[in-house]
């Protein structure tokens, strides 16, 4: 019974003296997981701390307005032929591209219940002139009156730019051009397809037949829309003010 019992001491003794490392280990690893969540915690927390502001400073910078984007677009002329063969200029700045292939199209925006727009809708065809600065004088005689009222051919003299006849190898037409433009496109309205209502303009879409330029004059900065407002010459509405 002695040996029993010092048998079951010494069983007890070993146990002890085997549990006793492991239990000893538990708790190193489970202040280190705890010490790990509170950090995942915190980054996360402090996020969201420092993202909130951003986002409701974000949604609070958005706001409705009645005032479109105030673009700066090339500005062009467009030489339309009258009935009496004489030819008509406006300044136009709806004009864009469209396509390349299988042709190089444009569309142009047209301001109704004018002399420009009576002529392309009868003729499905024009020039339009890509302007450049030398042309600032001539904006408001061309965007600022009509072609029924005011000779712009003769005001257009008066200014030192007379209008001017091309007949070359590479192109022919009968209207009447400015000079000193960077780019001329000659435009006739694509096959099968009308002008497109837009309520104040109609939409032309037009295919490019000729793309020409005059070499005798000196290259010069093309004119945009948003040089003519600095100068006050149109309004921020792109009228002639």
């Amino acid at each position: 019974m002695s040996h029993d019992l010092m048998s079951d001491s010494h069983h007890e003794n070993y146990h002890s003296s085997a549990q006793s490392p492991t239990l000893s280990l538990y708790p190193i690893p489970t202040m280190a997981l705890n010490f790990v969540s509170l950090c995942f915690l915190y980054y996360h927390v402090t996020t969201i701390l420092v993202l909130l502001p951003l986002l409701g400073s974000t949604v609070m910078a958005f706001q409705a307005t009645p005032n479109p984007p105030l673009l700066n677009v090339p500005t062009y002329s467009m030489a339309t032929l009258n009935e009496d063969g004489s030819t008509n200029m406006n300044i136009l700045t709806y004009a864009t591209p469209l396509s390349i292939k299988p042709d190089r199209l444009w569309g142009v925006g047209l301001y109704k219940e004018t002399l420009s727009y009576e002529n392309f809708a009868r003729t499905k065809t024009c020039v339009l002139q890509l302007l450049t600065t030398d042309h600032v004088p001539l904006v408001a005689l061309l965007g600022g009156s009509s072609g029924r009222d005011v000779d712009k051919q003769q005001e257009c003299a008066n200014l030192g730019l007379e209008w001017m006849v091309v007949d070359t190898k590479e192109s022919s037409t009968d209207i009447q051009l400015l000079p000193k433009c960077a780019h001329y496109l000659l435009l006739t309205a694509a096959t099968g397809v009308d002008l497109v209502d837009g309520g104040s303009h109609d939409v032309a879409i037009c295919r490019v037949d000729k793309m020409f330029y005059d070499d005798s004059t000196t290259p010069r900065d093309h004119l945009y829309t948003g040089f003519l407002r600095d100068l006050g010459i149109i309004t921020e509405q792109g009228r002639v003010a």
